[in-house]
């Protein structure tokens, strides 16, 4: 999911092994642990093409081997980070309180995107709870952290190991909920786990604990910190549990669906739609074509309208073999169709992700509503795969509205 989110699901798993002994420290603590698999993004600075970034992004570092191995060697150098008292010196301090206020930030500005508006007023909202919130958050950390002597500041390397492990571990299940998909069994296996049952985006998820962690931050007593912390974990838990059975409702819809239209499938998959579990997606797989489809829990008929999108797959006969064409087609995993462009192109659909707008929505010309594609070129003799960034056909405001509308029902 989201940086926000997995910083904020460490931060609780800090806060719940570490709180104790550590005070407001382990949540910081856990946030940076829970963004630590995800560092591995930094390995596209060092690919020789960005596409190999499908790879490697969700890879070795969200692997059950790297959680149990990783863990005891982080909680290790943790613990001679405190042993030998670095944690001491001013400019460690220093360090440390700009991250509380980057942490502060991200969170604040995150809530600002997850419920994005165009009216100015809202926007000038979420600036004012920034700056109203600067100073006593830098006041309370001068109380509650720099400052604040701890009665017991020796976690023991068991209480490292679990917090590290519980934090990449989470880590790497929530993300394989996702749609994008997890590598968990690497380096034996590259199959991606995908349970596709909550958006990458969810801020019902990751609110409840952001509400718990600042309870915890600023209440004084531990069993009080502890109790929001885990009311916000609990709370964010009871709702991913829901989203299966979300899931379960529009797995069922879709079937019933397309044996009364008399549709003839292989497969399909369900997905949300971002920041909501309410309104869900499909892409079906036929023979000769691919159905994709919308349906809200608050319909009043359980029906998924379908639009028939073409497959077109004979378009890359001649490029099979080609590396970049096969990360394209490992990671679409038989779900993606082709179109040619017009300059003579091919552009490369994932419809694992869906598409902009509403099934039946005609502003839009069909071959632009695809959220993730790559354009597939032949040069010279030289075949070559660039993810289209064209990002001007995509406007938040209009397709928050949208979506909000559809998730209403009808």
């Amino acid at each position: 999911m989201d940086s926000i989110t997995q910083a904020t699901l460490g931060a609780a798993m800090g806060h719940a092994i570490l709180g104790k002994k550590m005070g407001n420290k382990a949540i910081l603590i856990g946030a940076i642990a829970g963004t630590i698999p995800d560092l591995d993004v930094f390995s596209r600075l060092f690919l020789e093409d960005q596409i190999y970034g499908l790879v490697y992004h969700r890879g070795i570092t969200h692997s059950i081997l790297f959680t149990l191995v990783a863990s005891p060697i982080f909680a290790w150098l943790s613990l001679q980070y405190y042993k030998r008292d670095l944690h001491k010196s001013e400019i460690t301090q220093g360090i440390l309180a700009t991250w509380w206020f980057l942490f502060y930030g991200l969170i604040v500005g995150g809530l600002g995107f997850l419920t994005y508006t165009s009216h100015s007023l809202v926007a000038g909202g979420f600036l004012s709870l920034f700056a109203l919130g600067f100073i006593p958050l830098i006041k309370t950390l001068k109380n509650n952290y720099a400052h604040r002597e701890l009665i017991s500041y020796d976690p023991s390397f068991k209480n490292w190991t679990l917090m590290f492990f519980l934090a990449f571990l989470t880590h790497w299940i929530i993300d394989a909920c996702t749609a994008y998909g997890t590598q968990i069994f690497e380096p034996f296996s590259r199959y991606r786990v995908a349970f596709n049952n909550i958006s990458i985006l969810d801020p019902l998820y990751t609110v409840p604990m952001i509400i718990g962690l600042m309870g915890a931050f600023f209440a004084k007593k531990y069993p009080r910190q502890r109790f929001w912390n885990y009311l916000g974990i609990t709370v964010a838990s009871l709702y991913m549990v829901s989203t299966f059975y979300g899931k379960s409702v529009m797995n069922t819809v879709v079937a019933d669906s397309l044996q009364k239209q008399g549709i003839e499938y292989t497969e399909y998959i369900t997905y949300p739609t971002i920041l909501n579990t309410v309104l869900w997606q499909t892409t079906v797989v036929t023979e000769d074509a691919y159905y994709y489809g919308m349906y809200s829990l608050l319909d009043k008929n359980p029906k998924v309208e379908f639009v028939k999108l073409p497959k077109n797959h004979h378009l890359i006969d001649k490029y099979q073999g080609e590396e970049h064409l096969g990360i394209l087609l490992w990671f679409a995993n038989g779900y993606y169709n082709l179109i040619e462009q017009p300059d003579g192109s091919i552009m490369f659909n994932n419809l694992r992700f869906g598409m902009i707008g509403l099934p039946d929505d005609s502003t839009i010309p069909v071959n632009d509503r695809y959220i993730f594609r790559f354009r597939l070129t032949e040069k010279e003799g030289k075949f070559s795969v660039v993810e289209d960034r064209d990002t001007d056909r995509i406007k938040p405001g209009e397709m928050a509205q949208t979506l909000w509308t559809r998730i209403k029902g009808k």
